[in-house]
């Protein structure tokens, strides 16, 4: 049955599973780290309506003992959003719940209006309340993958007395919705947009945090990383690296096993083809010495438009981008398309951090593509992370604290492999290496045992 004809007592069931306000609070806080260290907290959360309570203290005060009016702004927009959120049955809201799969909300505020009606004094009670009568209304939309915006007005009081309100107008909709024009440029929606290049921004800035080191100290050079990481991209990755800091090390040795892979390939042949699948920001072809490469990056035509600010491809004639949409398209067909691309070369395939977010139809849909292009002597390599991590599964808290707070930032592992050779098997194809990134790194944590790379060869 849809979420949005649940009975009322179904919905209250799950509201006191999933709304257990403690841990929602705390979810909260370590999203926003201001209202935590404010104080502010959850109090309620019902269908339709949610309150919250930001309390008069020192740090929620100006000069004249009450509160700022940004705070209060910023408690009212949570409490709206926190009650909007209550009409979508069970779906995790990106950057507080962890997200499972691709079946995701995103919400952002698209304007707001406050009204002080008088000093608040004492400690704030944020109330919002949307009418029943809309709730179908809105669930059905959201749950058809629409954008939907509606209003939601917060009320705030001193105890019983009304010190002021707020119209919050906010923006929903779901992963599936928002990526429906994600191949073309001019319709392509701006969350997904955002989400698409922050993403992007977030690998290449844990790259760029490795060049802030000394020079002596960093694991690898890469002089492009922090321009095309920017204040963006560095911002995400100091931030996500307090909750995740194992993170930069995972994306540190990738690059190492990487580019060693790749180095090493190009020695065997006098000339080969790169089949670079999710470029992103990657620098590599711009910073290594390879020039018997001809070399194909693959990405949505948002993120190789990017990639044009930044990179001079008149110097590199031998760098080709392509569109695609990996969800719609072949790969295979689209590079047979290029007049650049010679299939008669040895190629070395890269999927770099892409295995992890697709179902099991959509890996055998890019897998088939790949070994249909694959003749003998070339390579094929990816990275990967075992099921036991995607199912959290390994009972080792620091493991399930990483791919908790993987989930909470939207980009939720769905897709693991506790042996690869099921997949060498299935394609016919040889494993060359394979081997976790704590080895490249001399680290024993078990946590590093749980992401690997692996180089496969055709038959």
């Amino acid at each position: 049955m849809p979420f949005f004809l649940h009975s009322i007592d179904a919905w209250e069931q799950d509201r006191q599973q999933r709304f257990n306000l403690p841990a929602l609070t705390k979810s909260f806080h370590e999203s926003v780290p201001a209202l935590g260290f404010i104080d502010w907290n959850i109090t309620a959360v019902e269908r339709g309506y949610a309150e919250t309570r930001l309390p008069l203290n020192t740090s929620s005060s100006n000069q004249y003992i009450t509160h700022q009016g940004p705070l209060m702004l910023l408690a009212a927009e949570y409490t709206g959003g926190l009650a909007l959120a209550s009409l979508f049955h069970k779906v995790p809201i990106i950057g507080f719940w962890p997200a499972v799969d691709n079946n995701a909300g995103y919400m952002w505020g698209a304007k707001s209006t406050i009204k002080w009606l008088s000093p608040s004094c004492n400690n704030l009670t944020c109330k919002a309340h949307i009418d029943p009568g809309k709730w179908v209304q809105l669930a059905k939309r959201f749950a058809s993958s629409n954008k939907l915006v509606t209003t939601v007005t917060i009320k705030m009081y001193n105890d019983q007395k009304l010190v002021a309100t707020a119209d919050f107008t906010y923006w929903v909709q779901d992963l599936n919705g928002l990526k429906r024009h994600a191949f073309d440029p001019d319709k392509i929606d701006l969350l997904y947009l955002h989400k698409t290049q922050t993403t992007a921004k977030l690998i290449v800035g844990l790259r760029a945090m490795e060049q802030e080191k000394p020079a002596g100290q960093r694991r690898f050079e890469d002089p492009y990383a922090i321009m095309l990481a920017g204040k963006h991209g560095i911002t995400l990755a100091r931030r996500f690296s307090i909750a995740t800091p194992q993170l930069q090390n995972m994306i540190v040795a990738r690059t190492l096993h990487l580019d060693k892979a790749l180095t090493a390939f190009s020695k065997t042949v006098p000339e080969f083809n790169v089949i670079n699948i999710g470029a992103g920001y990657d620098s590599r072809f711009w910073r290594l010495e390879i020039d018997n490469a001809t070399v194909f990056d693959l990405d949505l035509p948002v993120m190789l438009n990017e990639r044009k600010h930044f990179f001079d491809f008149s110097r590199r004639p031998n760098i080709h981008n392509i569109d695609i949409d990996l969800e719609c398209h072949h790969i295979d067909r689209v590079l047979q398309e290029s007049d650049s691309y010679n299939q008669g070369l040895p190629t070395f395939f890269i999927w770099e951090g892409g295995s992890m977010y697709f179902e099991n139809d959509k890996i055998d849909h890019i897998f088939s593509a790949i070994r249909a292009l694959m003749l003998p002597g070339s390579c094929f390599w990816m990275d990967y992370v075992t099921e036991d991590l995607v199912n959290s599964a390994t009972g080792i808290e620091e493991i399930e604290g990483f791919i908790t707070n993987i989930r909470r930032m939207g980009e939720p592992f769905i897709n693991g492999y506790n042996d690869i050779a099921v997949i060498s098997e299935h394609y016919g194809l040889e494993i060359q290496e394979t081997l976790h990134s704590g080895a490249l790194l001399s680290r024993q944590e078990e946590i590093y045992k749980q992401y690997k790379f692996c180089i496969f060869q055709a038959k």
